[in-house]
């Protein structure tokens, strides 16, 4: 997976993060699919993106061989690229996938 960051979000530090954890908590308290309608809707207004490349297909099939295959879904990828960008924290980011997986 590789993810592409609109031109105008540059990366951000960890520590200034758009939202409290706090808010992010309330965010994760909702069932899956209000966290994934959140997620998508945070990277669209910021113009974050998951772009698939051509060596992700090579990736996945060397993953696939090892037997450590990690299929993450689109809102997955999305939370990821979400803390790549700074808008949330690893912290945070963990927190919604724990809650949007359950």
């Amino acid at each position: 997976m590789s993810v592409t960051v609109g031109p105008r979000v540059p990366r951000r530090s960890p520590m200034s993060a758009e939202f409290s954890d706090h808010q992010i908590r309330q965010i994760a308290q909702g069932n899956s699919q209000a966290i994934a309608q959140w997620v998508e809707s945070t990277a669209k207004r910021r113009g974050i993106f998951v772009q698939r490349m051509a060596r992700d297909k090579f990736v996945k099939a060397v993953s696939r061989l090892s037997d450590g295959v990690v299929d993450l879904d689109e809102v997955e990828e999305l939370l990821i690229a979400l803390g790549r960008a700074g808008v949330i924290t690893s912290f945070q980011r963990g927190l919604l996938q724990v809650h949007y997986l359950r």
